[in-house]
């Protein structure tokens, strides 16, 4: 057994078979959990499978307290990748190796290609990683001591929304960041998963659920979130030789705060 672990939640048109491509051996171990209506579907391509219907982060959440809470005392990291995420093995391995060397509580892989909500989430060349201060909901990778300190907010609301912000403000900022050594690809357009439409079903709306959150965790970040999204934030980072660096200088940080 591998001590790092993939929990995705899964549809048909799921795509967390790229991970297991490549002759690479695997550092880690894969958890899936099927919402399909074909229930063998993916059965056979993970350590553990289930089959269960929800949303992602209430569902992950509802099994970590019953099927699936042992695996937290038995893995050290975890990724929890949306499954339109696609990487070859060697990228997760790498993703998973850098984690653990820079000591990084949670963090995510930069996105090579694809849609994105937040520009800062771009793979920046140059750069293993940026301590963004930021790491969203599509593909974060939690320490066991992350997610359990994290796992009460994937129940906070229905839509998920800002969960990531409360999240990435319980560590240091030197714990949270974006791994661009370890780039994936987004493969489908943003809103094209099928969740944004039963939430407005249910009569969710994800932006009054950010709202609230913010409010009743205090986070009053709304020009830094806009340099999030527009990649306009001026974040340390570490270069490819292991430098660390800044990614723009003062000056062009003073431009882009006006800008924001």
């Amino acid at each position: 057994m591998n001590r790092n672990l993939v929990i995705s939640i899964v549809g048909d048109e799921s795509v967390h078979r790229t991970w297991l491509a490549g002759t690479e051996p695997r550092s880690f171990d894969l958890c899936l959990v099927y919402f399909g209506d074909r229930w063998d579907q993916w059965a056979g391509d993970g350590q553990y499978y289930l089959r269960r219907k929800g949303i992602k982060y209430q569902l992950l959440y509802d099994l970590f307290q019953d099927e699936l809470a042992h695996l937290v005392e038995e893995y050290d990291r975890f990724w929890l990748p949306d499954d339109d995420v696609a990487a070859d093995t060697g990228t997760v391995n790498r993703l998973f190796a850098l984690a653990a060397k820079h000591r990084l509580q949670i963090c995510q892989p930069a996105i090579g290609r694809g849609d994105v909500s937040f520009e800062a989430t771009r793979a920046h060349a140059g750069y293993t990683l940026r301590y963004t201060r930021f790491v969203e909901i599509m593909c974060p990778l939690f320490t066991r001591k992350a997610l359990v300190r994290a796992m009460p907010l994937f129940a906070a609301n229905k839509s998920a929304w800002g969960i990531d912000w409360v999240w990435s403000s319980l560590f240091r900022e030197d714990e949270v960041g974006i791994v661009d050594a370890a780039a994936v690809h987004h493969t489908r357009p943003l809103k094209a998963g099928g969740v944004h439409a039963r939430l407005q079903s249910m009569g969710v709306d994800p932006g009054a659920e950010h709202a609230a959150l913010m409010q009743q965790y205090g986070i009053r970040n709304r020009r830094f979130h806009r340099r999030i999204v527009r990649d306009t934030a001026r974040l340390r980072g570490l270069d490819v030789a292991g430098n660390e660096v800044w990614t723009c200088s003062r000056w062009q940080d003073w431009f882009g705060r006006k800008a924001a």
